[in-house]
C-alpha cells in the first residue's frame, strides 16, 4: 500500500512537469492580445490584432479546422466569428462609433494540430481590420473590447498617429475604456481616463500573477527546482526569499531604465539557470540551503528579474501610477511563486521526510527540469 501512494504522488509530479515540457519555446510570454491602431494620413483606420482563437473557436479542435481554411473572409464557419471579432473592437471618436471590417487574416495554418490542441501553446492568428474617420475630423478616439468576445488578456493596445505624430501603449483588460488619444499631433498630451489608483493597481496584480501561473512556465520549473533543493522548508524559505528580492531588485532596476540588457543573452541565461538548479539537485542530497547555493540563486534571481522587466516593458506602466503598478506586478509575480510552491507542498508534502523522497520525487522531477530547461536554452540561442 505504501509503495502505491508513492508511486501515485510521484506520477502526479511527472504529470505536472510533463505538461509544462509543452510550454513555447520563447520566454516571458503572455498568451495576450495584441492590438496595434494606425491612424493615416488620409483618414484611415487600420488595426492590426495578434490573438489566440481557441477559446472563440470553442476549443482547439475547433480552432484547427479554422486554421485549414484557405478562404477565412469567406468561410461559412469562420466568417461569423470574424464579424463578432469586428463588433466586438469599439472605437469611438468623440464618442460616435468607427465601423471596421476584416481585411485580412492570417491563419497559423503551418502548426500541427498537436499545438491547437496543447494547453498551455498559443497558435497565434494575425487579423486586420479597416475603417474611416469622418472628414476633417478632430477630437480623441477611445477603444473598448466587448467583454461577449472571448479575447486573452491582457490587451495590449498601441495607438500610433501618422508619422510617428504620438503614440501610446497601454494594458487593457475587456470591458474597460482606453485613456483618450486626441487626433491632432500638436495635442498637449494625452488625455487619460480618471481610474481609481486601486483599480490599477488589482490590473497590474493580476498581470503580475499571470506571468506566473499558468504563462511562465519557465518561472515555474526554477521554482519547483528549488523546491525539491531541500527537504527543511526554513532552508527552502530562505531560497525562495532570496530569489524574490534579487529579481525585484533588477526588475525595478530595469523599469526605470537604470539597467538594459537584451533579451537575446538573457534568455538563453535564464534557461541554463534552471538547468543549473536541476543539475544541482541531481548531483548534490541537501537537507539546507548552503551559502553557495543561496549566492548561486540568489544571481539566477537577477537573470529572472530582467525576464520580468522585458515582459513589463513591452506594454509599458500607466505614467500616473508608474511606481504603484510596478511594485503591484511584482506583487502578483510573488504571488504566483506562493501558488506553485503551495501545489507542490499540496502534492508531495507527506513524502518530503520519506526515504523515497529522493528516489521517487527529487531525482526524476530534477531530470525532467533539466532537460526540458536544456532543450529551451538551445533553441533561445537559435533563434
Amino acid at each position: 500500500m505504501r509503495a502505491l501512494v508513492q508511486a501515485v504522488g510521484a506520477l502526479l509530479l511527472w504529470l505536472l512537469l510533463f505538461g509544462m515540457g509543452s510550454a513555447p519555446l520563447q520566454a516571458h510570454l503572455l498568451n495576450m492580445t495584441k492590438v496595434q491602431l494606425n491612424l493615416g494620413a488620409d483618414g484611415t483606420v487600420v488595426v492590426d490584432l495578434s490573438l489566440d482563437l481557441t477559446r472563440a473557436a470553442e476549443g482547439g479542435a475547433g480552432y484547427y479546422q479554422f486554421s485549414r481554411s484557405a478562404t477565412p473572409l469567406t468561410d461559412a464557419a469562420l466568417a461569423p466569428l470574424l464579424g463578432r471579432l469586428a463588433m466586438a473592437i469599439d472605437v469611438r471618436l468623440d464618442g460616435a462609433a468607427i465601423p471596421l471590417q476584416v481585411s485580412e487574416v492570417r491563419l497559423p495554418s503551418t502548426l500541427p494540430e498537436a499545438e491547437f490542441l496543447s494547453p498551455v501553446a498559443w497558435p497565434m492568428t494575425e487579423v486586420r481590420l479597416r475603417g474611416s474617420l469622418p472628414a476633417n475630423a478632430g477630437g480623441a478616439l477611445q477603444l473598448r473590447f466587448d467583454p461577449a468576445f472571448a479575447f486573452e488578456e491582457p490587451i495590449a493596445l498601441t495607438l500610433q498617429r501618422p508619422d510617428n505624430g504620438g503614440r501610446m501603449t497601454r494594458w487593457l483588460v475587456a470591458g474597460q475604456l482606453s485613456p483618450l488619444f486626441p487626433l491632432q499631433a500638436n495635442a498637449v498630451t494625452v488625455a487619460t481616463v480618471s481610474e481609481p489608483a486601486w483599480q490599477t493597481l488589482a490590473r497590474y496584480l493580476r498581470f503580475g500573477f499571470l506571468h506566473i501561473v499558468p504563462h511562465g512556465l519557465d518561472h515555474m520549473l526554477f521554482v519547483v527546482g528549488l523546491y525539491l533543493g531541500t527537504r527543511r522548508l526554513r532552508s527552502l524559505l530562505v531560497l525562495v526569499t532570496t530569489f524574490t528580492v534579487a529579481h525585484s531588485l533588477t526588475l525595478i532596476l530595469a523599469s526605470f531604465g537604470a539597467l538594459r540588457v537584451p533579451a537575446s543573452v538573457v534568455e538563453p541565461l535564464i534557461a541554463l539557470s534552471i538547468a543549473w538548479i536541476g543539475i544541482e539537485n541531481l548531483r548534490v542530497d541537501r537537507d539546507r540551503a548552503s551559502r553557495s547555493r543561496v549566492l548561486m540563486v540568489f544571481a539566477f534571481g537577477l537573470l529572472h528579474g530582467l525576464g520580468f522587466a522585458a515582459a513589463l516593458k513591452e506594454l509599458g506602466l500607466p505614467p500616473s501610477n508608474f511606481v504603484g503598478a510596478l511594485l503591484s506586478f511584482n506583487v502578483g509575480v510573488e504571488l504566483g511563486q506562493l501558488v506553485v510552491i503551495a501545489l507542490a507542498l499540496l502534492l508531495t508534502f507527506r513524502w518530503r521526510q520519506h526515504e523515497s523522497w529522493r528516489r521517487w520525487i527529487v531525482v526524476p522531477g530534477s531530470l525532467v527540469i533539466t532537460l526540458l530547461a536544456l532543450l529551451w536554452a538551445g533553441q533561445r540561442l537559435i533563434a
